[in-house]
C-alpha cells in the first residue's frame, strides 16, 4: 500500500493544532514542543517559526541567546520581550532605600548593556523583513502566597504604593552610548505598565533608542513627570542623541490629569539663558519624523521655532512630518499659566463651580477641577509660532493642539481649548474651539492662511466654534 502523502499546508495545520495548549487562555505553545522538530525538515522549520516568533529575554538568557537563536533562526523572530529582573526588595511596608534603588538601577543598566552586546551581532540580512518589535518591562516581586486565593489582586497595589515615588534609571547612560548599534529592532515600546510592573525612566528608554537606528515606531511613557522634574533636562539630552529617522514617535504621561490654578505650577525648567531644552530637543527630533504625538508634557514656543533666529540661520524644516498632535498642560516651562480666570464669568457660573468644587473636595481620587478660564496673550504667540512651523511642513496633513483644561467629570460645563488644522488635496481648514470664546488675532490668521497658499495653492477655511466636539 502506497504511503499517504500530505501537502505542506495540511502538515502545517496539523502542527499548529498539535503544539498549542487549547485548555489555556490565549492557547500558548505547549511545553516541550521542540521534540516534534526532529520528525522532518518541514516539521522543524514550521515549529521553529512559531517557537522563535516571540523571544523572552532577560540578563541570564542574553548570555546564551546567540548560541540558541542562530543566524538561520533569527528570521523567525517577530517580537522580543525584554525583562529587567530586579533583586529581591526589602519589606513592602518600608520605603525603598537608596541602596535598594541603586541595586535596581544597576540591574536595568546591566540588562540594557547585555542586550546591546548580544543583539548587535545580528545583521540586517538575517532578520525578518518586517523587523523586530521590542517591549521592555520590569515585573514587581512575585510573592508565593498560595494560601490566599486573592494574592495576585493584593500584591500589585501594595507594591505600587511602595514605588510611588520611584522609577528605574540608568546608572551610567554614557556606557550605553559606547556600545555598537542594534539594527534588528524596528519598533520599541514602553507602554503603561500593568499593576505588576515597575516604571522605567523615559530617559533610559530614549538612551537605548539612540542605539537602535532601525527603530521606526517608538512609544515612550514619561510617567508622572511632575514628580521627576529633574529628568526634563536629562530627557532633552537623551533625545539629542537620537540621530536616525523615525516614522512615528509617541511620548506621553499616561498618569496626567488636567492642571488647575489651585495647584502650584512646576518650578521653572529653563536654562540659565532662558532656553527650554526639552522643547528644543523635540523640535529637532520632529524634523526627522512622519508622526509626532506629545501628550501631557509641558512645552513652549521653542517646540516650533528657535528662541533666537539670527539672519544667517535657516528656518527649521519638517520635510517628512504628516501628523502633529500635542496635548499640553496649561502652563509654560517657566511656571506661567496660559489660561487665567475669566473676569466676566457670571455669578451663577461661580456658584455652580463652587458646588462642583465642594463635591470635588470629598473625592480624593480626583484633582481639583480647572477654573472657568480664558487664554492669555501668550496663546496668540503660541499659534503664531505653530503657524510659522507649519509654513516649513510641506507634507503636513493634520495638526492638533489641545490644552489640558478638563478633567473629564462628565458634567455639562466642561472647559476646553482646541485647535485643529487639516489639509487634503487642494483644501485646508483651521478650527479654533473653546469654552471661553477665544478668537485668534489677525496676525495669527494671516500666518495660517499662508500655509495652504504655499503648498496647496488654495485658501484657508477658518471656523471659530464653541462646540467641544467640533474638532
Amino acid at each position: 500500500m502506497a504511503p499517504i502523502l500530505l501537502t505542506p499546508e495540511l502538515i502545517q495545520r496539523i502542527i499548529y493544532f498539535l503544539i498549542r495548549d487549547w485548555t489555556r487562555n490565549g492557547h500558548p505553545l505547549r511545553q516541550g514542543v521542540g521534540k516534534y522538530a526532529a520528525v522532518s525538515p518541514l516539521w522543524q522549520d514550521t515549529i521553529e517559526r512559531r517557537t522563535f516568533a516571540t523571544l523572552y529575554l532577560d540578563l541570564e538568557r542574553l548570555s546564551e541567546v546567540n548560541s540558541i537563536v542562530t543566524s538561520r533562526r533569527r528570521r523567525y523572530v517577530h517580537d522580543i520581550l525584554l525583562e529587567v529582573v530586579l533583586p529581591w526588595p526589602g519589606p513592602r511596608q518600608n520605603p525603598e532605600k537608596d541602596k535598594e534603588k541603586l541595586r535596581n538601577n544597576r540591574a536595568l543598566q546591566a540588562t540594557f548593556e547585555a542586550f546591546l552586546q548580544s543583539l548587535s551581532q545580528w545583521s540586517a540580512d538575517e532578520l525578518h523583513p518586517g523587523g523586530i518589535g521590542l517591549r521592555v518591562f520590569a515585573p514587581l516581586p512575585v510573592e508565593k502566597r498560595l494560601d490566599s486565593p486573592s494574592w495576585r489582586g493584593e500584591r500589585g497595589p501594595m507594591w505600587k504604593r511602595r514605588y510611588a515615588e520611584s522609577v528605574l534609571e540608568l546608572t551610567d547612560p554614557a556606557r550605553i552610548l559606547q556600545h555598537s548599534p542594534v539594527v534588528a529592532i524596528s519598533e520599541i515600546k514602553i507602554d503603561r505598565p500593568s499593576f505588576e510592573d515597575r516604571h522605567i525612566s523615559a530617559v533610559a528608554m530614549c538612551t537605548l533608542l539612540a542605539k537602535l537606528p532601525a527603530a521606526k515606531q517608538v512609544h515612550v511613557n514619561w510617567w508622572k513627570w511632575r514628580r521627576f522634574p529633574r529628568m526634563r533636562t536629562d530627557l532633552a539630552d537623551a533625545l539629542s542623541r537620537i540621530n536616525h529617522t523615525i516614522d512615528d514617535f509617541d511620548i506621553c504621561d499616561d498618569s496626567y490629569s488636567s492642571m488647575s490654578r489651585s495647584q502650584v505650577p512646576p518650578a521653572t525648567t529653563l536654562s540659565s539663558e532662558g532656553e527650554d531644552g526639552l522643547s528644543r530637543a523635540f523640535r529637532i527630533l520632529s524634523q526627522r519624523l512622519k508622526t509626532l504625538y506629545i501628550d501631557g508634557i509641558i512645552v513652549s514656543d521653542e517646540l516650533f521655532v528657535p528662541r533666537t533666529l539670527s539672519v544667517h540661520m535657516a528656518e527649521p524644516r519638517w520635510e517628512r512630518l504628516v501628523t502633529f498632535h500635542l496635548c499640553y498642560p496649561p502652563v509654560t516651562p517657566s511656571g506661567e499659566w496660559l489660561f487665567v480666570p475669566d473676569p466676566n464669568a457670571s455669578d451663577d457660573s461661580e456658584d455652580e463651580n463652587s458646588i462642583i468644587n465642594d463635591w470635588m473636595s470629598t473625592t480624593s481620587s480626583q484633582e481639583p477641577r480647572s477654573d472657568r478660564c480664558i487664554a492669555t496673550p501668550a496663546m496668540q504667540q503660541f499659534y503664531i509660532a505653530a503657524g510659522r512651523a507649519a509654513l516649513q511642513m510641506p507634507a503636513l496633513e493634520d495638526m492638533t493642539l489641545v490644552a489640558g483644561l478638563d478633567v473629564g467629570l462628565g458634567v455639562d460645563d466642561e472647559y476646553w481649548h482646541k485647535f485643529w488644522y487639516h489639509a487634503e488635496r487642494s483644501t485646508a481648514e483651521a478650527l479654533w474651539t473653546s469654552s471661553s470664546g477665544f478668537v485668534p488675532d489677525d496676525e495669527v490668521l494671516e500666518c495660517w492662511r499662508k500655509v495652504p497658499r504655499k503648498y496647496l495653492k488654495g485658501e484657508l477655511e477658518v471656523e471659530i466654534s464653541s462646540d467641544p466636539n467640533a474638532a
